[in-house]
């Protein structure tokens, strides 16, 4: 959901993360790359591949510090203080369409639970809220998803499988419920776009985890199953795929589990 809002509002040319990194050098000008890296939640090999990005366009400045050559000190550009002033109040309408779904107190029940899930520090969240008016409490909402989002691909890693993505187990799991559906079906349940869906099943069928076949009512529409491998799998991660779920939703109390998944699911137009 938030992705499709940045597209329609924000467009195709700053992704979520450079606009991260360019808030936090409006909030910190001059700081180092690895200070706008962990502001802005990417690893030091992302970082630098973004930021040669971001100085190739005109939108930061880059500089070695002279007080330590290993250091490099940013700046944005006078040009990137423009983009940072146009995109801004879409980004803004981005977290608005994202949590209009929810009352006031809604929001900010949810914002405080994903903070704590994206094992963000107090400070650090205080700090972007009070940046004001270049990032305000609403607009902290996907920078907050995306960095409880890497937090759950770590989790995944570590606990889960290396061998099944989320998005394929997502799949796995709706074939084991629904035996035979559609593909469009399955798409639907996992929350997956036609053309992503199509290329996630193609390996999922060389891998010989998944069955299609051609539904002999209708030739446009391919019929999916688990392959017994795929079943074995699934059976193999769930243990793991459970978790991950407990680790992720750790730092709340019980019954705010419980709460942040119904916002979430609010959030995500997802129907009951």
């Amino acid at each position: 959901m938030h992705t499709r809002l940045w597209a329609e509002h924000v467009g195709q040319d700053l992704t979520a993360p450079q606009y991260a990194a360019l808030i936090a050098l409006a909030v910190e000008p001059g700081a180092d790359q690895r200070t706008v890296g962990e502001r802005a939640s990417l690893d030091k090999a992302t970082m630098a591949e973004m930021v040669g990005r971001l100085v190739r366009r005109g939108l930061v400045l880059r500089r070695r510090d002279p007080a330590d050559g290993r250091r490099k000190l940013l700046t944005l550009s006078p040009l990137g203080v423009r983009i940072v002033d146009e995109v801004s109040p879409g980004v803004a309408r981005v977290q608005q369409g994202l949590l209009e779904p929810l009352t006031e107190a809604q929001r900010c029940e949810l914002m405080s639970a994903l903070a704590r899930m994206a094992r963000m520090e107090d400070m650090a969240l205080e700090t972007m809220v009070e940046a004001r008016p270049i990032l305000d409490a609403p607009r902290v909402v996907g920078y907050l998803i995306r960095v409880a989002q890497q937090v759950h691909t770590r989790l995944w890693t570590e606990l889960a499988s290396n061998e099944l993505t989320a998005p394929q187990h997502a799949v796995l799991a709706a074939l084991a419920e629904e035996p035979g559906i559609d593909q469009r079906t399955v798409g639907e349940r996992a929350s997956l776009d036609k053309a992503t869906m199509a290329e996630l099943i193609s390996r999922l069928v060389r891998r010989g985890l998944v069955l299609r076949r051609r539904d002999p009512s209708d030739g446009r529409r391919n019929l999916l199953a688990l392959a017994p491998a795929g079943a074995q799998l699934l059976e193999q991660v769930n243990p793991g795929v459970t978790e991950v779920q407990n680790r992720m939703l750790a730092p709340l109390e019980p019954a705010e589990r419980v709460r942040c998944v119904e916002l979430l699911a609010v959030v995500a137009r997802i129907a009951e």
